[in-house]
């Protein structure tokens, strides 16, 4: 006779639909796509985020150098009046 309060058996009833959906829905054309598509998507992020951080690090090197040319300045009218 057929348990129908067996939950062992309903649990593997379940994983095993589970794994079979799971399967067919991986193996789908559309998700593909979408996996690929996210993929891009983060990759340029990715590079976009590169690219700014970039940026900041020259503008920040560009005004070190412009504050210690501009200490140099100082420092030489300070001298002189000596």
């Amino acid at each position: 006779m057929f348990e129908f309060k067996n939950e062992k058996l309903w649990c593997g009833v379940a994983g095993a639909a589970i794994a079979l959906a799971g399967g067919k829905i991986l193996k789908a054309k559309k998700t593909r796509e979408l996996a690929v598509s996210a993929l891009a998507k983060g990759m340029k992020f990715t590079e976009d985020a590169k690219s700014t951080f970039q940026s900041m690090k020259d503008e920040a090197a560009d005004l070190c150098y412009d504050a210690q040319q501009e200490a140099g300045i100082a420092a030489a009218a300070d001298g002189e009046g000596e």
